[in-house]
């Protein structure tokens, strides 16, 4: 099972993960597997072999080389982005703070590539990532006017 990623993107894995081929691996798999799962949450997935392929992905991502080596501090970090995606999706379509929350909590899963950024490069790489992804988390999902997309 291969992920592709434009040569853009590799040099945005490199940097995030101090040039740590498993760690970048590791990330490249998780980042498909939670768009697959939120295609199937938004129903952009259709039909059992395409959702049969994301639960295939999870062998995949959770028997990465970098995963399995860093397992007690990522799996919290998978549970607690499961946690915060159900809450969003739950309250994605409420008005008021809910709905709010939904909308940032979305991009929880990018604690993942915190975490990964953390262990590659300690506390200070962390957060020289941070606002960097954080922008482009919400660049991405919303038009000029700050809404949603």
């Amino acid at each position: 099972m291969s992920v592709t990623l434009s040569d853009v993107e590799k040099q945005e894995a490199d940097w995030l993960c101090c040039g740590n081929q498993q760690a970048r691996e590791f990330l490249t798999f998780w980042r498909e597997y939670v768009h697959q799962i939120d295609d199937i949450i938004d129903g952009d997935t259709k039909g059992p072999e395409a959702i049969l392929n994301a639960f295939m992905l999870a062998a995949f991502v959770y028997s990465q080389p970098f995963y399995l080596q860093n397992i007690g501090a990522l799996r919290q970090i998978a549970v607690n982005c499961t946690n915060a995606y159900a809450d969003s999706v739950k309250w994605e379509k409420t008005e008021g703070w809910r709905g709010q929350f939904a909308d940032h909590y979305r991009h929880f899963a990018s604690e993942m590539v915190l975490a990964v950024a953390s262990i590659c490069g300690g506390y200070a790489h962390m957060r020289a990532i941070s606002p960097v992804l954080r922008e482009m988390g919400w660049n991405e999902h919303h038009n000029a006017k700050g809404e949603p997309v």
